[in-house]
């Protein structure tokens, strides 16, 4: 690392000179004219004025072959990367299939719309401004909705009750909150505005981001577990459904403790989640032993039991890796002035 001396020019002007040979290799000139970007965070940006600082305006994807699943991929990758304008063609013409997906596909982002279509290309536009866009708060949408799912789908698995397509609906909007944070994390690996307009740190954002990808994880195990109940020939008996809401609660509660901790910053939450996930494990332990060592009913509900205790297992899994986060993220604060 270089160090250069900020000096005062004349009316109150003030300049620092760039090493020539940075400024050699990377193309700049006397009289060039340069780009100046200040940032939140206390950095300046330099660019040349012919670099590409739009880099996320607009992607052209092209499609051969792969029918629907190959558009809806197309789809989603691009605006997952960050793409604000995304261009479909294809060499021929775009099946009725083809754009129905992509109608389904465009309705499930959220802020997204088709602005033209003609026979070989779709384009997609990105219309919601990041400035009104609060991570912290789709985090905490998230946080809500996950925990109670996988309340609910536990305790309509013990029931037998029909709920697989309600919590499939609520899994989706948590998807949906998800694939949005993942969405401006991608931008900002790329783009120091992004990070102004969101009004957080780089740390912060790759916890949000962290936290949300467990989170979808968390919800998808929920859905998979409310699945499993078509499966289960008769409720479980009273004691194993007792101990398997008890699991679900320790789980959704190290969750719930989890994101706090994070957006709080505070290790006391992250500890007591690692504590609640630990205790989550010793009960899905417990409840499959007697799985082995008592009657439980029938195979097929032995078998379906076996299966959401799995479930439980890879959301506690989850849990434990959000408070990990937790820890991490508060440690920083504590010690690093971001």
């Amino acid at each position: 690392m270089e160090t250069r001396k900020l000096q005062e020019v004349g009316g109150g002007t003030f300049t620092v000179s760039i090493p020539k040979g940075w400024a050699t290799n990377h193309g700049f000139e006397v009289g060039m004219e340069l780009q100046l970007y200040t940032h939140r965070d206390g950095s300046i940006l330099i660019r040349s004025s012919n670099a590409d600082v739009n880099c996320l305006d607009e992607a052209t994807v092209d499609i051969d072959g792969g029918g629907t699943e190959a558009v809806t991929r197309a789809v989603r990758t691009a605006h997952a990367v960050g793409f604000e304008t995304i261009t479909l063609r294809r060499v021929g013409t775009f099946t009725d299939a083809e754009r129905k997906a992509v109608q389904s596909i465009v309705r499930d982002l959220v802020g997204t719309n088709i602005l033209s279509e003609s026979d070989a290309e779709i384009t997609i536009r990105h219309l919601l401004d990041t400035s009104s866009v609060s991570v912290c708060q789709s985090i905490v949408q998230l946080q809500y909705v996950v925990s109670s799912l996988l309340r609910d789908a536990t305790a309509a698995f013990v029931d037998a009750a029909d709920t697989h397509a309600r919590i499939r609906d609520r899994a989706d909007e948590a998807r949906r909150s998800a694939e949005m944070v993942t969405r401006h994390f991608s931008r900002s690996l790329v783009s120091h505005a992004e990070l102004d307009a969101l009004g957080v740190s780089r740390p912060e954002l790759f916890a949000y981001y962290a936290i949300a990808h467990r989170l979808e994880t968390v919800a998808d195990q929920a859905v998979r577990i409310a699945a499993t109940e078509e499966k289960l020939p008769e409720p479980p008996a009273e004691k194993v459904a007792t101990d398997m809401r008890s699991v679900a609660d320790d789980v959704a509660g190290a969750v719930d403790d989890a994101v706090t901790a994070v957006l709080d910053r505070d290790m006391t939450k992250a500890q007591r989640a690692r504590s609640q996930c630990d205790d989550a494990v010793e009960g899905i332990e417990a409840v499959e032993r007697r799985l082995y060592d008592e009657s439980v009913g029938s195979v097929p509900a032995a078998v379906a039991l076996s299966n959401v205790l799995s479930h439980l297992q890879r959301a506690a899994d989850c849990g434990r890796s959000m408070a990990d986060t937790a820890a991490r993220t508060t440690i920083r604060a504590e010690n690093i002035d971001i």
